[in-house]
């Protein structure tokens, strides 16, 4: 690796502090670097990481080109640590037999870094064993050493795993700052990944390449929807054929469309007017309204939250989509 780090779009003030604190050799212990997912959260801890570690002059870090940061980028560093969920399991879960084996290395002296970092991610995968195993080793950590633990929702973790944290906030990117940003790296339709990601530039991006794919995902959902019970469970059934981890996947992407649509079911339903996120679908967007608004918003809103919740706890993923899809059915079609 050489050159220059593509800079960093959003979170100015955030990325301040924390790069103040790295300088003064003043980090926290722990931070909890909560937001929506795909706005940055990750590149930011590795960030800090290179800035905190950097063998450049202080003025010129992160350089992005001494052997540190470039260890640092590739994931190769060892005093940079990932504790991940294990891509071979059938669930994204991280075990407590991994966090044992993280908080025995975490107790030896640092390889050659100034500062050592353990970045967990997403820490929503922490089931309560393995977040207590960490616990301690998160309260008291060797000296130079800082846990960051990256989530998506930090009301799905452990109280005693936040309260030891120092808390990030990530908000999401303002459209005039993102849509720019996409433009310079050449994606296609830049204001509709820009609108549709909310404000989250890596969700942006992922989105940008699978816009088609998206509007033929809604269409078969919506014809779901329209089916009688037989075609509802048919569509279960494709949806989640496959392995564990691969059907609950594909069946929470199809929970962010409900989602999408239902946002813009309350922009229409409130009068508001912010953009709607599906303006190509704004027909049925207004007939969802007349249907939904706005009990019916809610109802739906809970069938959603329960298939997440009921995917958390590995049931399987079928059985939920079975469920979801009935519900929502029964709610469009006026009860």
């Amino acid at each position: 690796m050489s050159g220059k780090l593509a800079p960093l779009i959003g979170h100015d003030q955030t990325t301040a502090r924390l790069w103040m604190a790295a300088r003064r050799q003043t980090l926290h212990h722990a931070y909890l670097f909560e937001g929506p997912a795909g706005v940055g959260k990750r590149t930011v801890a590795l960030r800090l990481a290179m800035m905190a570690n950097c063998e450049a002059e202080p003025q010129l870090r992160p350089c992005a080109s001494c052997p540190t940061c470039s260890q640092i980028a590739t994931g190769n560093h060892p005093d940079v640590v990932m504790l991940s969920p294990d891509p071979s399991s059938a669930t994204p879960r991280i075990a407590v037999d991994a966090v044992r084996e993280v908080v025995r290395q975490v107790g030896y002296h640092r390889y050659n870094a100034r500062h050592r970092f353990l970045i967990v991610e997403p820490a929503e995968a922490l089931p309560p064993p393995s977040a207590n195993a960490l616990l301690k080793t998160l309260e008291e950590p060797p000296d130079g050493t800082s846990f960051v633990l990256i989530a998506t929702h930090a009301s799905a973790l452990l109280p005693t795993i936040v309260s030891r944290c120092q808390r990030v906030r990530f908000s999401a990117v303002p459209e005039a700052e993102l849509v720019p940003w996409l433009q310079a790296r050449g994606v296609p339709h830049p204001e509709r990944a820009a609108r549709l990601s909310l404000g989250c530039p890596g969700h942006a991006l992922e989105l940008a390449d699978h816009l088609e794919a998206r509007a033929a995902t809604i269409d078969d959902l919506m014809q779901a929807l329209r089916g009688d019970t037989p075609a509802v469970l048919e569509w279960a059934s494709v949806v989640t054929t496959g392995a564990r981890r691969d059907s609950t996947q594909e069946l929470l992407n199809r929970v962010e469309l409900v989602e999408d649509l239902l946002r813009d079911v309350v922009i229409v339903g409130s009068e508001s007017r912010e953009p709607l996120l599906n303006a190509d679908r704004e027909e049925l967007v207004r007939a969802w309204t007349r249907l939904l608004w706005p009990a019916g918003v809610t109802r739906c809103h809970d069938l959603l939250e329960r298939a997440r919740a009921q995917l958390q706890v590995n049931v399987q993923a079928k059985l939920v989509a079975e469920a979801l899809m009935l519900g929502l059915r029964y709610e469009l079609r006026g009860r």
